[in-house]
């Protein structure tokens, strides 16, 4: 199986997928618990809309600044960092008995984001400095299969978990799952030695006369300028929130209130995007002539799907139609991220990366925030059907606009390309 051939060959890589998949699992078993235990005592979706928000607002602080932490500083001594200080918060939530408790979940939903914030930029950052160039959309396939492991072992175990024994055993294993994922993340070689950096040495006799410093700004603004693709995506990068963060919202309004099927029914749902994230991480090898494509018209084919899941007549076609949004995401992402690995120079990728997640997080938490209000006024199926056609006209319209004005010369293969590739 490639997946297990590229975890052979990328030792250090592998160490980093185990401390993110126990890390995601763990999360996920809160998260589960967390929505739940919100429902039950308030019974609003404002509460879950207000929650998912929390989670976002820190990106708009912590975002950047664990960007720019990341190109100046160890990235496993940050990651390490944030585990240890995690562990703590996410204990918090086992304080909560009724709900004038609630401003609890709050405060420790804020401090976990703050903690991924400066967390998720040194992670993604790192990825391209600890694979070779040729496995990237390989790796990155993993790292859609991880998301879709977390979603299944954690959310589906989460809800059963937690409908069983009660919320509390899940807010500790969310603790102890930082602490393990600190420990595999001791492991990583702190020098961080890219390979790509290692291959331009070993190519390059001659030593390079020294060039006049680029501030950062104005390169991404000369690289904006020079991308057809980068800029498409920007406004892609804007817009696929504003559906996320109604969709995130509706999963556990859909499994409790439309379905009345509680925790299990959250946890089911999640899974069904899991599995749909597995079976997508395996088609992204088949997309590495197509990347760019790919990228962009998965948000008009995942609004279409939302659309449909939102007129679901039952919880089975539910789960169905979840999955296969997720296939179309997994893909999606996957190519995403791997042309943005070969886009960006590594110098800078860290505060590209968290630039990116506090613009995505922020517009995110907006429309989280604003559907728990909107969910006071209009049934969830109604807003599911508002913000899938929103993902799919928008999400087509620039597809359009790429398919017509895409640059017509062919892409090399991914091992034949400059390591800068624009279009």
């Amino acid at each position: 199986m490639k997946s297990l051939r590229i975890l052979r060959q990328e030792p250090s890589y592998r160490r980093l997928f185990a401390a993110g998949l126990v890390n995601g699992i763990g999360d996920r078993f809160s998260q589960v618990a967390v929505l739940g235990l919100l429902l039950s005592l308030t019974g609003s979706g404002l509460a879950v809309g207000i929650t998912f928000a929390v989670r976002l607002v820190p990106y708009l602080v912590f975002g950047p600044l664990g960007g720019w932490l990341a190109d100046r500083f160890t990235k496993r001594t940050i990651m390490l960092f944030t585990d240890a200080i995690r562990i703590f918060f996410a204990l918090t939530p086992l304080l909560v008995h009724d709900a004038g408790d609630v401003w609890i979940i709050y405060v420790s939903s804020f401090a976990l984001s703050a903690g991924e914030a400066i967390y998720a930029p040194a992670r993604m950052s790192l990825i391209p400095r600890l694979v070779r160039r040729e496995n990237l959309l390989a790796v990155n396939s993993l790292e859609q299969a991880m998301v879709g492991f977390v979603l299944i072992g954690g959310s589906v175990t989460g809800g059963i978990l937690a409908a069983a024994v009660g919320s509390q055993v899940s807010f500790v294993l969310n603790a102890l799952s930082f602490l393990v994922s600190g420990l595999l993340l001791l492991r990583l070689n702190p020098a961080e030695q890219p390979a790509a950096r290692a291959d331009a040495t070993a190519t390059n006799t001659a030593k390079p006369s020294p060039k006049p410093a680029i501030h950062p700004s104005t390169a991404f603004r000369r690289l904006v300028s020079q991308s057809f693709f980068l800029r498409i995506m920007l406004i892609v990068f804007t817009i696929w929130p504003i559906g996320d963060g109604i969709f995130n919202v509706l999963i556990s309004v859909y499994a409790s209130e439309v379905f009345h099927m509680g925790d299990v029914g959250i946890g089911l749902l999640y899974g069904a995007l899991g599995a749909g994230m597995l079976i997508g991480s395996g088609l992204a090898g088949k997309m590495a002539r197509h990347m760019r494509t790919a990228a962009v018209l998965a948000l008009g084919l995942e609004g279409i799907f939302q659309v449909i899941s939102s007129q679901s007549p039952s919880f089975l076609l539910l789960l169905g139609l979840l999955a296969f949004s997720a296939v179309i995401t997994s893909v999606g992402n996957a190519c995403n991220e791997t042309v943005l690995m070969q886009l960006i120079p590594s110098e800078w990728q860290g505060r590209f990366f968290g630039g990116l997640a506090t613009l995505q997080n922020t517009v995110m938490g907006v429309a989280m925030l604003a559907s728990g209000f909107l969910l006071e006024a209009v049934t969830p199926r109604t807003l599911g059907l508002a913000g899938g056609t929103f993902l799919a006209l928008l999400g087509f319209g620039l597809g359009l606009v790429w398919l017509l004005h895409r640059p017509k010369s062919r892409p090399l293969p991914d091992a034949e390309q400059p390591r800068i590739s624009l279009d």
